[in-house]
């Protein structure tokens, strides 16, 4: 079902509400028909989740004319950095990454994994030494964005690969866009591939919300 922007219901609710102030993260679930059944929000420490749920049943109803129901509305509070619970381990695994290069310019697909199927993140673009970790990068974040089913959720602010004491290491650094903008980072240890080590170092940035979004409980 599509409304007349050629969005779903569900991906123009997730428009609505991710702008909302102290929106992390949203997913909305729908019935058989495209209905809204369920809204689960992921939201900052600095706002109440009673304060951020009657705000999302009031941005739907003035914006979409959808009326929901409080119970309809679940949401979680994020911890601050300080005292979080250190973050589940993602359902996701990297499972393999092509380049593929014409002259000067690259596709890159990353292929993630979860329960059997594939996701494919595909990223293009000047394939110059200061871009190609980017590309790696911004590919394994429309494969997470596939398998989340939303668009534009994530924002791949930078990656690179440094030596730090003995090791080379990959960092990546991850903004989710919104009122109240989280920035996220993550790393991983160089084994053999920079290019994987950078895939793996996006992952680790986007652990914590992605594993709430897809229903994982933390610890």
């Amino acid at each position: 079902m599509s409304n007349r922007d050629g969005h779903t219901l569900a991906e123009s609710a997730e428009g609505v509400i991710r702008k909302l102030r102290g929106v992390q993260a949203v997913r909305v679930e729908t019935g058989d028909t495209g209905e809204i059944r369920l809204v689960h929000v992921l939201g900052g420490p600095d706002r109440s989740p009673k304060v951020i749920a009657v705000d999302v049943v009031s941005a739907l109803a003035a914006e979409l004319g959808v009326e929901l129901e409080p119970r309809q509305v679940r949401v979680a509070a994020q911890q601050r950095a300080d005292r979080a619970a250190p973050p589940d381990q993602l359902r996701l695994k990297f499972v393999g990454l092509s380049v593929s290069v014409l002259r000067t310019t690259a596709e890159v697909k990353v292929h993630l994994e979860n329960q059997g199927l594939i996701y494919e993140g595909i990223a293009s673009g000047p394939y110059a030494s200061r871009n190609r970790f980017d590309l790696m990068g911004e590919a394994t974040l429309r494969a997470v964005e596939i398998f989340l089913r939303t668009d534009g959720m994530f924002l791949l602010d930078g990656v690179s690969v440094a030596t730090v004491g003995m090791h080379e290491v990959a960092v990546a650094v991850v903004s989710l866009p919104g009122r109240a903008e989280e920035t996220l980072v993550g790393s991983a240890v160089v084994r053999d591939d920079p290019r994987e080590a950078v895939v793996r170092a996006v992952l680790d940035a986007i652990n914590r919300p992605v594993s709430w979004l897809v229903g994982r409980k933390g610890p």
